[in-house]
């Protein structure tokens, strides 16, 4: 059984992002509605270093390729830069709305944010301005890079995939098959295709265009009630395990699981998490998934358990795929 523990000095505010570094499965980037970017090492249990350079609510994290910077962007509508070994931040740029997430695209080396003003911009972060700007058509609420790919999910249940070479227009336009707004959305590592959750307790496994697999979709995060009736809860996260390609999804019912994407199958399941499940992350390694158990307000103002981020041993035995049973002879 996997081991687990809780980071001290966790956020004061609801929890928005986790970002393990690239290389260094003790670094673990975190974003907060208390207007702060932490930076903790998760092998020695501390608080390595933190900024509060932004005046309103962090919604976006990323490190760059190597690690030695740091991004985040949110209400204040500002891309930020953490540098200089984490001691002091700089401009990089600004939205005309509220950026709601970030990615660094390794395959161009291009910082890519996504706003509620409805566009995409590509920043080089080692000059001022932007690279280049796409309008879309409706706000962006989650963004997902692998290699050179870009999968956006816009408000409602549009998804765009994109080719960071070639921003100008999208590879592929999905109408994701789940019935209600996209919460979330993440690329597979083999860039075949992506995972997306949604409101309504639902993730959808799409392959695009040339992938020789089929599309399906699933129900997960429900409860049972008295009445008998399910108790549905928002997909909230999505994060894909870099080695075996399982992948976990977290929902506002505070659970964690973990699937099999080939087998079609729950391979386990981690309850107990004192509030929703807000984000996740792997580590580099695969060794280490971090969970973000934070009040997602799904039910409106209301008393909720403090924001707590965890740290969790995942061994290959948990997250490798279970080899298909095969007929007797």
């Amino acid at each position: 059984m996997s081991k687990q523990f809780e980071l001290g000095q966790p956020p004061g505010d609801g929890i928005s992002g986790l970002r393990f570094h690239p290389e260094d499965d003790s670094a673990l980037l975190a974003g907060s509605w208390d207007k702060q970017v932490r930076l903790y090492d998760t092998q020695g249990n501390a608080l390595r270093a933190s900024h509060h350079d932004h005046q309103a609510a962090v919604l976006g994290v990323a490190f760059n390729s190597s690690g030695d910077c740091a991004f985040s962007g949110g209400l204040d509508r500002r891309v930020l830069a953490w540098e200089g070994g984490y001691t002091q931040t700089r401009e990089v740029g600004r939205h005309d709305g509220e950026i709601s997430a970030l990615e660094f695209c390794a395959g161009r080396g291009l910082l890519v944010s996504g706003s509620w003003d409805r566009t995409l911009r590509g920043w080089d972060c080692r000059a001022a301005g932007s690279v280049v700007r796409v309008d879309v058509d409706e706000r962006i609420y989650s963004m997902s890079a692998q290699d050179s790919l870009l999968a956006v999910a816009l408000a409602g249940r549009t998804i765009l995939v994109y080719d960071t070479r070639s921003l100008a227009e999208p590879l592929e336009t999905r109408e994701s098959s789940l019935k209600f707004p996209t919460r979330c959305v993440k690329l597979m590592p083999s860039c075949e295709g992506f995972v997306c959750g949604s409101v309504e307790g639902r993730v959808a496994v799409e392959y695009l265009a040339g992938a020789a697999k089929s599309n399906y979709a699933f129900k997960c995060h429900r409860r049972a009630a008295d009445d008998g009736v399910d108790l549905v809860y928002p997909v909230n996260a999505v994060a894909f395990h870099p080695v075996h390609h399982t992948f976990v999804t977290g929902g506002s019912d505070g659970a964690v699981s973990l699937w099999d994407p080939d087998n079609k199958k729950r391979l386990k399941q981690y309850q107990g998490y004192p509030a929703s499940i807000a984000a996740l992350d792997f580590s580099a390694s695969g060794r280490a998934l971090a969970i973000a158990s934070s009040y997602t307000y799904d039910e409106g103002e209301k008393d909720h358990p403090p924001d707590s981020i965890w740290i969790k041993t995942m061994p290959d035995a948990e997250t490798q795929p279970k080899k298909a049973k095969q007929d007797a002879p």
